[in-house]
């Protein structure tokens, strides 16, 4: 696409009802400015980060703990302060803000391709192969989602060895935690797919020659999308919280790969022990985190339904 069609698309989205009522939102203008400044600061901790904080050569053991604003035995000035293992929290943290959202947003996303295929095919085919999906799905939505990636961990870690299970870390993680999520996004499309195949346009299609997997992908699938996108907002927020609590149990990330949770884990140790920062610090930044995809995602759900518009 072209420069000039870029700048129509933009100047059409801009005049649109949804950018109108997102105008008129200062709370989702908030939300989306925090979001935002939290992604880049993540996307740029290499270059924001003072050190590295998986080398462990950027940790010094003597700088254990110390509080935010210190000087270090060697000069080093830690803004945050350092956690157990002697790492600059600030750099911890940006570095712990990418892995938790690399991993929620690849959860997600990993998600809704499955919850979106198999809502497709169970809500346009029907018969057999609807039950046995929505049989799936209604078992799996009487265990907790947590009890699920628990389940999924518990699995990998019996039948892998330590340090491949230790490598593969995020993979799992991300598997775990989509197993736990991909009925909303199934049962959501396979509803709307029921509705839309009776459509004359569907009709239409198939009445012309047009082949199924088309008639899925290209007709019905984006008229699905609206309710998929703000499932998949809502459950980004859901997916970096149990990521947290994951790592807080300790089954889901190792220590040497810092994310939020893993550090809320270790500076729970030492609450106690007068170092609050440790926890507090990226219990925060965790909060902030969560709270603004949240609030955006209730946004969005209400703007793109046309029973709230106003």
């Amino acid at each position: 696409m072209s420069l000039t069609g870029v700048r129509h698309t933009a100047a059409e989205w801009w005049q649109s009802d949804i950018a109108y009522r997102f105008r008129r939102s200062p709370i989702a203008i908030l939300a989306a400015l925090v979001g935002l400044a939290l992604l880049a600061a993540a996307l740029g901790a290499d270059a924001l980060a003072p050190y590295d904080a998986f080398d462990p050569a950027a940790a010094n053991a003597a700088d254990a703990r110390l509080p935010p604003g210190s000087e270090g035995l060697f000069g080093d000035y830690y803004l945050l302060g350092t956690d157990p293992q002697g790492r600059d929290m600030l750099s911890a943290m940006l570095f712990g803000l990418r892995t938790s959202l690399l991993v929620g947003l690849a959860s997600v996303m990993a998600a809704g391709v499955a919850g979106v295929l198999l809502g497709l095919v169970a809500g346009y085919f029907g018969g057999i192969l609807d039950a046995i999906i929505m049989r799936a799905a209604d078992v799996q939505l009487s265990f907790p989602a947590i009890l699920i990636a628990l389940l999924i961990d518990g699995v990998t870690r019996t039948v892998l060895p330590a340090e491949l299970h230790q490598e593969l870390a995020v993979p799992i993680l991300v598997a775990a935690i989509a197993a736990s999520f991909w009925v909303q996004y199934a049962r959501t499309v396979r509803g709307l797919v029921l509705v839309e195949r009776g459509r004359e346009y569907v009709l239409a299609a198939r009445v012309t020659g047009v082949s199924t997997a088309r008639i899925l992908l290209s007709h019905i699938l984006p008229n699905t999308m609206g309710p998929v996108l703000v499932i998949a907002t809502i459950n980004l927020a859901l997916a970096i919280l149990t990521e947290s609590t994951l790592s807080f149990l300790g089954v889901g990330l190792p220590p040497t790969q810092p994310s939020l949770g893993s550090l809320v884990r270790i500076g729970n140790e030492f609450v106690f022990s007068g170092d609050w920062w440790i926890s507090a610090l990226p219990g925060l930044l965790l909060v902030m985190l969560s709270l603004s995809v949240n609030i955006f995602g209730d946004w969005l759900r209400d703007a793109l339904n046309p029973k709230l518009a106003t």
